[in-house]
């Protein structure tokens, strides 16, 4: 093997459990602050721990991990347009750091979450994945399950809720059968679902 691959191979390995809390505690920073400038900054590093994962999975194709996070980081971008665009349309508040609505019910439905789906990985482990893939992949259903019960007008944490789910499809998909076809389909839906988040996010500004 290229002593390339070997080094990446290893690193990924090595880093594998972090990268799976560090989704997790990004997707926690996206649920819990309402701030967008925040949010977009969170999804940004989400998307570069999805992409420490797929080197993994893909250990002799280290591009593919490379493209998820390219493409991850433009769903973001166009996410923050959005957002920036209906920020300046209602006129909200700037502030640094702008918490959620009901914090503490927020706070504690997280850990039980949490505590949920770490015990779960313990118990009863995803088949043909890695103890750390499965955990990521867990952790990022309870993640889209958070969001999608979240009362928030902007669809923006919805659009971010189908994202985290089809990121632990893809992942959960992958380790099982790294193919091309189907992984470039599923980078193909997360595009398109980023677009149609952006898209709703503005179009729903009140004039």
């Amino acid at each position: 093997m290229n002593p390339f691959l070997l080094w990446l191979d290893r690193f990924s390995d090595f880093v594998s459990l972090p990268a799976a809390w560090g989704i997790f505690v990004a997707g926690a920073v996206i649920y819990l602050i309402s701030e967008w400038r925040i949010r977009f900054l969170a999804l940004l590093v989400q998307y570069l721990f999805i992409g420490v994962l797929f080197a993994r999975i893909f250990d002799t194709r280290p591009e593919m991990a490379l493209m998820k996070i390219i493409v991850g980081w433009l769903i973001s971008g166009a996410l923050l347009l959005s957002a920036q665009i209906r920020w300046h349309t209602v006129r909200a508040p700037g502030r640094l750091v702008s918490w959620a609505t009901n914090l503490p019910f927020r706070v504690l439905v997280l850990l039980t979450a949490t505590a949920i789906a770490w015990f779960a990985s313990q118990r009863f482990s995803l088949p043909y994945v890695s103890a750390e893939l499965g955990l990521a992949c867990l952790l990022l259903v309870v993640l889209a399950l958070l969001f999608f019960g979240t009362e928030e007008e902007d669809p923006t944490i919805i659009g971010v809720g189908v994202l985290n789910l089809l990121s632990a499809l893809e992942i959960f998909y992958t380790a099982q059968d790294p193919g091309f076809l189907v992984s470039g389909l599923l980078v193909v839906v997360s595009l398109l679902v980023g677009l149609a988040t952006s898209y709703l996010t503005v179009a729903e500004v009140p004039s």
